[in-house]
């Protein structure tokens, strides 16, 4: 039996058990407490020493780490998670030497450290002077536009970059300039008829520039075309020269500009044009060069592509309407002067005048596109005489033959209206001032007829379509042919130029000139 332990005994046992115990346990919490790890970033860039440019793509070594970084376009990088300590760093990249430096890291500081790069290329060489490819100096193209083509070189094998700089000889200014250029050639499309250009190339490395010679070309001289015309371009009409569906180039281009009349010389075209913001017209050299407004009282009538206009015979001045007046005006925008003024209640819409006998032929409107009149006047005005007359059926404006004796026009043969002015078979007549006879050139029949609507005409090859409208006649400059536009009847009618041989009322050879195109007129024949 084992001995017993008096109470106070035990307690005391008890109680130096327990200090004990809870010495030991403090003991032990003092032997594994850890000083805390105090990171940071390591921060830099990367710099050519020579141009003072960053380097990008250079990989960035952090050691004893082992972890790296390419630089960004601006030569920076960045290593987050960086434990307090000293560390090597080291960047390397091609072409380059590398650079290590020594890089202390704290816990209370974020070291940003610059490294320079040498460049173990060569010295930067220039580009080689930029050589002639083509065109050859001093050649005349064959049309206006050419691929301009030049060699350089660089000695480094550095990237070239071209500025091209192009220039109308007796010009300072450039025309056009290029910058940036990846490719050693050039395409040029839009240079203009009948001129000498300059052009220099400057090619570039990374560090410096070299400039090339001087070199020169000329364009052709502009082409000898038949007709101009009207064509819608992004819902805008442009005047176009041609020959027919071979060819076409473009002369106008700002606003929209249509019924062009070539001058009676064929040097000069006026046309319509809403380049100022209102109707007005423009006259052009016979190349599209030398665009200038003419008027500065309007054009106007009832319908804006309805108006027409003419020269007067000696091409030094331009008749047109303007609402119930009809003016004329020099070329030069000086004498405007009033010819004369509608009835009451009518609007002049377009008109033509002949050297033969030195009279003017208008057409009026009332407040129907479909309610025409087509009167004769003289210059000052005077002896106004009507001789044709339509109250319900669209006229187009006439024009007169060579000899004055007869007047070309279009009428609408159906007699419908609408809202809109449709018309579904115009067709062209012929109108003899002398005997008011009135022949149909747009239908195989042969009669005429002396009042009224006109519905026969003579034999010819090939008769208008059904469907189909003839519009805007005008005769050639020798009274052989008549040129016109063709279209279909419906609003928005797809358009085209045909032309028709007339001998004396006799009609032949009916045919297509231009597709897509409007409001056509003789410029040669």
């Amino acid at each position: 039996m084992p001995a017993l332990v008096p109470v106070p005994t035990r307690l005391l046992v008890y109680s130096i058990c327990l200090f004990s115990f809870f010495a030991a346990l403090t003991g032990c919490k003092e032997d594994t407490l850890i000083a805390p790890t105090n990171y940071q970033s390591v921060r830099g860039r990367v710099i050519n020493v020579t141009t003072q440019q960053p380097v990008s793509g250079a990989l960035v070594t952090l050691s004893p780490s082992g972890r790296a970084v390419s630089t960004s376009t601006t030569g920076d990088f960045r290593i987050d998670s960086v434990a307090a300590g000293t560390y090597t760093l080291q960047a390397i990249t091609t072409n380059f030497t590398s650079q290590t430096i020594s890089v202390p890291v704290s816990a209370d500081a974020t070291p940003f450290v610059t490294l320079l790069l040498s460049d173990t290329r060569l010295p930067n060489q220039p580009p080689t002077t930029p050589t002639l490819v083509s065109p050859t100096q001093n050649s005349v193209l064959s049309s206006t536009g050419t691929t301009l083509r030049w060699r350089s070189s660089d000695a480094n094998g550095d990237t070239l970059l071209y500025d091209v700089r192009l220039y109308k000889v007796g010009t300072t200014t450039p025309v056009a300039s290029y910058t940036s250029l990846q490719a050693d050639s050039l395409v040029l499309s839009t240079l203009d008829y009948g001129t000498s250009y300059l052009w220099q190339v400057i090619a570039r490395d990374r560090v410096s520039s070299t400039n090339g010679s001087i070199w020169s070309f000329s364009t052709p001289a502009f082409p000898t075309f038949n007709y101009v015309f009207s064509r819608l371009v992004n819902g805008q009409y442009q005047i176009f020269a041609s020959n027919g569906n071979t060819d076409a180039i473009q002369l106008t281009r700002n606003g929209s500009n249509w019924r062009p009349i070539p001058s009676p010389n064929r040097q000069q075209i006026a046309y319509i044009s809403t380049a100022t913001n209102n109707l007005q017209l423009f006259i052009m050299n016979a190349d599209g060069s030398n665009q200038r407004q003419a008027t500065t009282v309007p054009i106007n009538g009832l319908y804006a592509t309805d108006l027409s206009f003419c020269w007067s015979p000696d091409g030094s001045q331009l008749l047109y309407p303007s609402n119930n007046l009809l003016y004329v005006i020099r070329t030069d925008g000086s004498g405007l002067r009033l010819v004369t003024q509608a009835s009451a209640g009518r609007l002049f819409a377009g008109c033509d005048w002949t050297g033969q006998g030195n009279e003017i032929v208008a057409r009026t409107t009332g407040s129907s596109i479909y309610d025409n009149e087509l009167t004769i006047v003289r210059p000052d005005g005077s002896e106004s005489r009507s001789v044709y007359v339509q109250r319900n059926r669209r006229v187009s404006n006439p024009a007169y033959s060579v000899d004055g004796r007869q007047l070309v026009f279009a009428t609408d043969a159906s007699g419908f209206m609408n809202e809109q002015g449709r018309q579904l078979d115009a067709r062209l007549y012929l109108l003899n001032l002398s005997t008011s006879a009135i022949v149909d050139l747009s239908t195989p029949a042969s009669t005429t007829q002396t009042s009224g609507t006109p519905t026969s005409g003579p034999t010819q090859a090939a008769a208008k379509v059904s469907g189909t409208n003839d519009l805007d006649p005008q005769f050639s400059p020798s009274g052989s042919q008549i040129i016109f536009t063709n279209s279909v009847n419906t609003v928005n009618g797809e358009r085209s130029v045909y032309a028709i041989d007339l001998n004396g009322t006799a009609v032949s050879n009916r045919r297509l000139l231009i597709s897509s195109a409007d409001m056509p007129f003789w410029r040669q024949q």
